[in-house]
């Protein structure tokens, strides 16, 4: 016997089997519909598991697109600070070049 549960068909007869093998002791007067109460809480069950399943990804996915837009707006408001850093880094070498190469001389001197 081949159990196909990709399909909802397949999932709902599989339950139905496995349900009916245990109802076979029960009054046939009640087997039926206890039958069809359980398989409506079943569905029931399973569609509110699926729709807060949606909406945890759906909030998840909300989340997550904000983390990114708050690590990228963080990125670019640091760039350009970054970029006047290295500008005034580089402005300070310059500027120590000629300090240090007097202090070099006088320390070739001594």
């Amino acid at each position: 016997m081949s159990i196909e549960f990709e399909s909802q068909d397949g999932r709902v007869n599989y339950l139905n089997e496995k349900l009916d093998n245990l109802l076979t002791g029960i009054n046939e007067s009640y087997g039926q519909d206890l039958l069809n109460e359980l398989v409506i809480r079943l569905q029931r069950t399973i569609l509110d598991f699926n729709e807060e399943i949606e909406s945890i990804m759906g909030e998840l996915k909300l989340s997550s697109n904000r983390r990114n837009q708050i690590i990228h707006e963080l990125m670019v408001a640091n760039e350009p600070v970054t970029q006047k850093n290295n500008n005034e880094e580089n402005d300070d070498t310059e500027s120590d070049s000629p300090e240090m190469s007097e202090w070099e001389k006088r320390l070739e001197g001594k």
